[in-house]
């Protein structure tokens, strides 16, 4: 007779891989017995390891589950979330890679941490010495944790690799590249290691980075669309008619450029989304997720001149930091959470999910124990200086170090951030810069390099 777990565990991928295909047969009636006192919350028992998938450059609204337009280009992982527990009000700590998988590793909010990367920095950018997650899954669980990234910053050279027993980047630099060579290298430890060891793996696609070159069949774009001079699929071709090229073009042009990298974009998605299937059905087939905690986040998103830029690390808008993470296993409670939530939450969520100690740096919050009426912040040192931001129950500032610019949004009337309401007087501004300020004077001294101005009508102290 079949363990009821396993029964649970059966219903659930079916559901996962019948909302893929588009066949939702209803699933029969389980007994799952008691759950645990823990959030997430889980039938039986709490699972021993952890697999992470983080997305680089994946905005929120262009998951299935968030797309205002409709569009499915996530099936995949449209299913995890509906299985699984949603973080349907997130945002990361910033704009780029770097800075956004060092904060939620780390538990913390950049700026808080002593250390910033700088994008434009010149010298020694590599974090210090530090315990990340992985580090205090070792310690508190004994746990092997291995990590493989297509994306360089996510290597020994920045310090961001403190705490794995094996990281490396894959020889196929795919998605599926990175989980296969992941998943090897995870094996090869086990195999060293007594039965029943748990394990951290950590794997970071860079998909759907610029350039944005899925394989042909994910290519949603019209055959009748017009075609353009430029060969989006190179890098620097891409990087040069978007930064270079676009203030020249007339707005027929613009529309039409906008339109190829937005239907290229999408496509990459598809591949992505695709490819944790592929995962995730390779990792059940090895019996890999029997026991397992399956996390995925986005480390930031990507703009398509909502706020004057293409691609990212450029702003703290909504298109380059609101964020996505969901946590899924084959006996997980199912949950929507609409509270606030952040980056830095992630690591100490797992932590407590697990039983650990969250350590006193940790100052994200695990899933359920923050207010609502918390305040989130992003910073960033990158394309435009250092920038930064402070959001808080539907009303946001910005504020940019070099033009010592500050804007005000209500997203609760202007959810895509076009009318800036600024007013040094207005009670609103002054209460957020309060929460703003002492982040400023925290950030200030870690990137003393970058021309700061400070905003006028504000104080400063």
């Amino acid at each position: 007779m079949p363990h009821p777990l396993r029964s649970v565990a059966v219903v659930l991928l079916s559901v996962l891989v019948s909302a893929c295909s588009g066949d939702e047969p209803e699933p029969e009636p389980i007994d799952r017995g008691p759950t645990t006192d823990t959030f997430p919350s889980f039938y039986g028992e709490v699972p021993s390891n952890v697999l992470m998938i983080s997305i680089d450059t994946f905005r929120r609204d262009a998951m299935s589950r968030y797309d205002p337009e409709g569009n499915d280009n996530t099936p995949f992982l449209g299913a995890m979330a509906q299985a699984g527990v949603a973080l349907d009000d997130h945002t990361t700590c910033s704009n780029w890679t770097f800075a956004g998988i060092g904060c939620t590793l780390y538990g913390a909010d950049v700026e808080t941490t002593g250390f910033t990367p700088q994008l434009v920095a010149g010298g020694d950018n590599s974090w210090p010495e530090a315990t990340f997650l992985a580090g205090h899954l070792k310690e508190q669980f004994g746990m092997v944790t291995v990590a493989a990234s297509t994306n360089g910053w996510f290597a020994e050279e920045w310090g961001i690799t403190q705490g794995y027993d094996v990281w490396f980047h894959p020889r196929n630099g795919s998605a599926w590249g990175a989980y296969r060579e992941g998943r090897d290298a995870l094996l090869a430890e086990l195999d060293t290691q007594p039965e029943g060891t748990p394990w951290f793996l950590h794997v970071h696609m860079i998909e759907p980075h610029v350039p944005y070159k899925a394989p042909s069949k994910y290519d949603p774009s019209p055959s009748d669309l017009e075609p353009i001079p430029w060969d989006l699929t190179a890098k620097e071709d891409h990087y040069d008619v978007t930064r270079n090229t676009w203030p020249d073009l007339d707005d027929d042009t613009r529309g039409l450029l906008e339109e190829h990298l937005r239907y290229q974009y999408r496509a990459e998605l598809a591949y992505t989304d695709q490819q944790i299937q592929d995962a995730i059905a390779d990792a059940d087939r090895r019996g890999l997720l029997d026991d397992t905690l399956v996390v995925v986040w986005t480390d930031h998103g990507e703009q398509f001149w909502e706020h004057d830029y293409q691609s990212h690390a450029y702003t703290l808008f909504r298109e380059e930091n609101d964020g996505i993470a969901l946590f899924w296993a084959k006996n997980i409670v199912p949950q929507v959470w609409n509270g606030p939530t952040t980056s830095p939450d992630i690591a100490p969520t797992i932590l407590s999910i697990l039983g650990g100690e969250v350590p006193e740096q940790m100052t994200g919050m695990p899933l359920g124990t923050a207010a609502d009426d918390r305040a989130r912040y992003g910073f960033a040192v990158a394309r435009l200086g250092g920038v930064q931001s402070v959001r808080k129950e539907g009303h946001k500032l910005t504020y940019s170090w070099a033009s010592g610019g500050v804007r005000y949004f209500d997203l609760n009337s202007d959810p895509q951030e076009l009318d800036d309401r600024f007013d040094a007087d207005d009670p609103k501004v002054q209460e957020l810069w309060q929460l703003m300020l002492p982040r400023v004077q925290m950030a200030r001294p870690l990137a003393p390099a970058m021309p700061q101005s400070w905003p006028v009508g504000l104080p400063v102290e």
